[in-house]
Parts: structure tokens; C-alpha cells; sequence
């Protein structure tokens, strides 16, 4: 059985109160914590969880762009469609749609390059490392079959100049 080009839905929640700004709605960085809790869950539907942690290493987010394209309330149901954009040895390039209450068109996305990590036993600081299976395996399966899918166009592009 080949993998589905639809986007992976594995997180969800609704909106708490202390997410909500003096402005009536989601404040900016708590899109950042919602888009980072479906960024671990993808990684847990990947294969990630404590065994291979301890055995393998971790992953970091190195870079990030978040496109704030509608409002969103206190109380609605908040979901994330993900792609795998690519994959390599050390990175996992993901993009993330947040959508709120089953409405297809997106309130804000997320671009994120995630890089493999592992912690010397000498203790030094973390250093790039090799993914391992089965998130190896799995990121490029998946992105593969996204892969068949066009690319939302906003993908590689940062924050244009205003010179």
C-alpha cells in the first residue's frame, strides 16, 4: 500500500483563553506554539518518542517562516494539515496549514526546517547528527508521496524587501 499525497492530520485543539490577545484573538507567538506542537506530533507519527531520543537524538527547529493570513477566536477548533517537503540525511523540511473549525482555507501557515541532533557522551554541546530509522525511512516515504502534489507557492520565499 502506497502512502496518500494528502497532507498528515495528527494534531488538533481548541483555542484556550490565555492564547487570546488584548486584541480579541490568537496573539502571534502562540501560532508559533500551536505550529510547534504539530511539528511534534508529526515527528511522533513519524517514529519519534523517548526510545529514540535516548538511542538516536532529537531534532531542532533552525529555521521558521509563519504567514498570519486570518484571525483566529478564543474556542475554535484549531487543526494542522502537514506536508513533508523533503528530506535528507540530517534535515526535515515541513510545512504546516492551520485551519480552524473544518474550514479548508487556511488561517496561517508554517515553513520549518528541522535539523537532527544528537548530545556527545563527553557532554560537549549538540551537534549535527544522522536521522535513524524509522524516521528516516518513514519522512522520505511520506515525503515522496507529497512530493506528487505542487508545493504551496509561498514555499522558499522569506519576507519580501521593502527597498
Amino acid at each position: 500500500m502506497s502512502p496518500s499525497p494528502e497532507p498528515v492530520m495528527v494534531w488538533h485543539t481548541v483555542v484556550p483563553q490565555a492564547w487570546i490577545d488584548y486584541n480579541g484573538h490568537l496573539t502571534e507567538g502562540f501560532y508559533g506554539v500551536a505550529f510547534g506542537e504539530a511539528t511534534d506530533e508529526l515527528l511522533v507519527h513519524l517514529g519519534f518518542g523517548q526510545e529514540y531520543r535516548d538511542r538516536c537524538g532529537t531534532f531542532y527547529t533552525v529555521e521558521t517562516h509563519i504567514r498570519f493570513l486570518r484571525e483566529v477566536r478564543q474556542g475554535s477548533t484549531i487543526a494542522t494539515k502537514s506536508r513533508v517537503l523533503g528530506v535528507d540525511n540530517k534535515r526535515l523540511h515541513l510545512h504546516h496549514d492551520l485551519l480552524v473549525d473544518e474550514d479548508p482555507v487556511p488561517v496561517a501557515t508554517q515553513e520549518v526546517m528541522l535539523l537532527h541532533v544528537s548530545q556527545p557522551a563527553d557532554g560537549g554541546p549538540p551537534r549535527t547528527s544522522l536521522m535513524h530509522e524509522p524516521i528516516l525511512g518513514q519522512s522520505h516515504t511520506i515525503a515522496e508521496a507529497h512530493a506528487t502534489v505542487a508545493s504551496p507557492d509561498h514555499v522558499g520565499r522569506g519576507i519580501q524587501n521593502l527597498r
